[in-house]
Parts: C-alpha cells; sequence; structure tokens
C-alpha cells in the first residue's frame, strides 16, 4: 500500500467521525433514501443510466450514497458499493434494502480492491463521482486498466472530477487535503483512451432555475465561461470542451 492511500484512509476515516448523520459510524435507511443530493441529480442520472433495471452498477467512493439512492429510487435491482470502511457504514442500507446486493471495503488501494478475481468482467455500469483525483498519478493508467477489465464488454464507465480549467482552479484542486492529481478535458479523455476505452463523451447539466436570482446568476455564470472559452482559444489555439467547475465523462469498453 503506498503512503498516498494510507494517507486517504485515515483522512475520510476521521470525516465519517465528524458526519453527525452517520449512527456509530453507520447510515440508516431513511437517511439514505431522502438524500438531498439524490434530488439534486435525478434528473440528470435518468438521461444518462440505461434502461434496463437489472444492470449491474458498481459505484465506487460512495461518499453519503447519494449516487446508490437514486439507484435506488429509480428501481435497478443490481447495485454494489465500494468504499473504505464500506460494510460498516452501509450495513444497514444493504440488511435493508434488497437492491443494494454487495458492499466491497477497500483494505489498501482501490487498485488492490479491483485486482480481486470477483471484480473482472462483472459490471455494465461503474460510477466515480470525485474518486479519481484522489489517486497518485503513477497508479492512473493501472487503475483504469482495472476498471476497464471489472466492466462486461461495451460497459460503461462513468467519471466526474473537478475541472482545473474552471473558473476557481485552485480551489477545486486543493479543497480537500486528499486531492493527489487534476485533471482538465484533454488529460481525462487521454487516460481513457490509453487504456481501451472508446465513445468517450463529456457531459454538461444544467439545474433548473427556480427563481429570478437564480436566473440572473446562470446568466453571469455562462457569460463568464464563454469569456473563459474564448480565453484559451486566444492564447493555447484550442477552445476547451469544458470550463465548468466539473467534468463528467462516460466511456465505454471496447
Amino acid at each position: 500500500m503506498s503512503k498516498a492511500d494510507k494517507f486517504l484512509k485515515e483522512l475520510y476515516t476521521r470525516l465519517d467521525k465528524l458526519n453527525p448523520g452517520l449512527e456509530q459510524g453507520q447510515m440508516d435507511i431513511q437517511t439514505f433514501i431522502s438524500n438531498e443530493l439524490k434530488d439534486e441529480f435525478l434528473q440528470q442520472y435518468k438521461q444518462i443510466l440505461p434502461s434496463d433495471k437489472s444492470i449491474k452498477i458498481l459505484d465506487i467512493g460512495v461518499g453519503n450514497g447519494w449516487f446508490a439512492s437514486i439507484c435506488h429510487e429509480l428501481g435497478f435491482q443490481n447495485i454494489e458499493l465500494a468504499d473504505y470502511g464500506c460494510k460498516n457504514k452501509f450495513a444497514a442500507i444493504k440488511n435493508g434494502l434488497d437492491q443494494i446486493i454487495d458492499l466491497h471495503d477497500i483494505e489498501t488501494s482501490l487498485l488492490d480492491c479491483l485486482k480481486e478475481e470477483k471484480f473482472i468482467g462483472k459490471y455494465d455500469f461503474i460510477h466515480m463521482s470525485h474518486v479519481l483525483e484522489h489517486i497518485p498519478k503513477y497508479e492512473l493508467i493501472k487503475l483504469m486498466d482495472a476498471l476497464n477489465q471489472s466492466l462486461v464488454p461495451n460497459g460503461t464507465l462513468f467519471i466526474r472530477v473537478p475541472n482545473l480549467l474552471g473558473p476557481v482552479p485552485f480551489y477545486y484542486r486543493y479543497n480537500t487535503a486528499g486531492h493527489e492529481y487534476g485533471f482538465v478535458p484533454s488529460n481525462l479523455k487521454q487516460m481513457c483512451l490509453v487504456s481501451n476505452f472508446n465513445n468517450i463523451k463529456f457531459h454538461e447539466f444544467d439545474v433548473p432555475a427556480k427563481n429570478i436570482t437564480q436566473i440572473l446568476g446562470g446568466a453571469l455564470r455562462n457569460m463568464y465561461l464563454l469569456n473563459a472559452k474564448i480565453k484559451y482559444r486566444l492564447f493555447e489555439g484550442v477552445m476547451p470542451e469544458c470550463v465548468k467547475p466539473e467534468l463528467i465523462i462516460s466511456a465505454q469498453k471496447i
């Protein structure tokens, strides 16, 4: 296990202990089902997730379980979770909801975890939200290879990471002590290509404005983002695929 993995495990174990929503380190079913982020992202994932509810889904870096909660809400039947301390944190969820069929503890590193035989060629959809930026650079290619190996043919890898071309890149890079690396559209796409993924797509989702303040804020943000794209075109000769705060990308196993 690398020193970076030890640090990451220790950091997020301690952060979980500070979370008032975890009773003795465990999440209860009602907290899981009523996840606030679920409501924010539900419409996005209705556009992304396959229609077949029987597909095998693996959520890596579960956090507070918002993506798994979305999958549960949408009726998916085979959801697995992988994270540090996952078996304890989500024990009540697995015991109480039939759709959560397995929990996986990352004992050392995510790479070591995915090398286990039980993960190989198993999943139709692997989800990683704000996980890849926590991986040391020297492990990224091997990890992407392992993710590819964990998917069935034509399976989908779905990744969300901070975008260092966004409006406040230093905040994205250093807003947690656990970040190891930073991504822009070109190097994230490169990571997918060198690990035999194709059909690589960047996604941008707009949250509907609910009042006049949000409408004005959205207009100002759009003006700022257009200015950023023009800046990169003038000085770098390219128009970036995304300058929003978050990079969202999907790729299929070849």
